[in-house]
């Protein structure tokens, strides 16, 4: 076999193996039972609230620090407005998040942030591709440092897909998600009509809450640019932003203590926006939390509910 020959059956397999992994994506036997189950698609009823609720109004964003320990009907009642809480993973990034909320905000609206110590300005870009496969819109919300970047996260998502679907097919068998089991938490159809996570009620807590793990060699500044940004934006649509800290459980504050106190220094130094309260608001101690430093149980939620309302009043709102 000559070079030419084995470049071209090289190519011809690689052809082949590209056109098989593409055909798995589009035709995925289980993208109609993933809508309908998949964390990624919570999305779909999250924004329909978005859209649908009238303003003014009170949005809620972060990862799923906000998702996990929120009461929503509690603020809802004590402020006397609707809330939505857009809260689903920190792994989409604060640009993505803030694009999402941004076009669906109108005057006398108020949102407010509380985003991770861990959070980033990009995000993860597979995420963010999964939540689009879910829900197009989400397209909209995603920034591409350019093409290369684009067809290189575009062709992983594919891959994974591929690989994923090659597993299921193997194990042929599905998981029942249920909000009253004891297992599940994850999945569309684990929050209540706020959009507060609620499928880990029934779940008992792990005994031993694990490490977060900070870094101290990460910065938030990224972050709070982003930030920075939306709060000018909706300043000039009369939209009022503010920020509160994430919880975070007490053994894992007194490990990472030193790089929430520079986290804390960024944000008075850099943010632009009206921060409510400090970081040790929001700790408490590590029976009120799940299963790992940032998710609340239901009791820690409405604890930590309460300490958001007692400080959004004093700013004013």
């Amino acid at each position: 076999m000559n070079v030419k020959q084995f470049l071209f059956k090289a190519f011809l397999l690689s052809l082949l193996t590209w056109g098989t992994i593409e055909a798995v994506y589009y035709f995925d036997p289980y993208k109609k039972y993933d809508l309908e189950t998949s964390y990624n698609a919570v999305i779909i009823d999250k924004y329909k609230r978005l859209q649908e609720t009238a303003s003014p109004k009170i949005v809620l964003i972060a990862g799923s620090n906000f998702a996990y320990g929120i009461n929503s009907k509690l603020i809802a009642d004590s402020l006397k407005k609707p809330v939505v809480n857009m809260a689903i993973h920190y792994d989409y990034g604060t640009t993505f998040m803030l694009n999402q909320i941004s076009s669906e905000l109108r005057k006398g609206d108020t949102v407010i942030m509380g985003f991770e110590y861990i959070i980033e300005s990009k995000g993860n870009k597979s995420e963010q591709l999964l939540m689009a496969r879910y829900f197009p819109k989400a397209k909209e919300w995603m920034e591409f440092d350019d093409i290369f970047e684009e067809i290189r996260e575009k062709s992983q998502l594919r891959i994974n897909i591929f690989k994923t679907v090659l597993g299921r097919l193997l194990k042929n068998k599905e998981i029942t998600y249920q909000v009253s089991d004891t297992t599940s938490v994850f999945f569309r159809g684990g929050t209540n009509e706020y959009g507060d996570l609620i499928s880990h009620f029934n779940n008992p807590p792990m005994k031993v809450i694990p490490r977060a793990i900070l870094s101290d060699k990460e910065s938030l500044k990224d972050a709070i640019v982003d930030m920075n940004f939306f709060y000018k934006t909706m300043k000039a649509r009369g939209v009022k932003v503010y920020f509160v800290y994430p919880t975070y459980s007490k053994a894992n504050y007194d490990l990472d203590k030193a790089i929430i106190n520079r986290y804390q220094k960024e944000y008075q130094k850099y943010a632009q926006f009206p921060i409510l309260g400090k970081p040790t608001d929001f700790v408490f101690a590590d029976s009120l939390y799940h299963d790992m430093a940032y998710h609340l149980t239901k009791k820690g939620g409405d604890i930590r509910t309460q300490k958001i309302i007692q400080l959004v009043r004093k700013s004013g709102l």
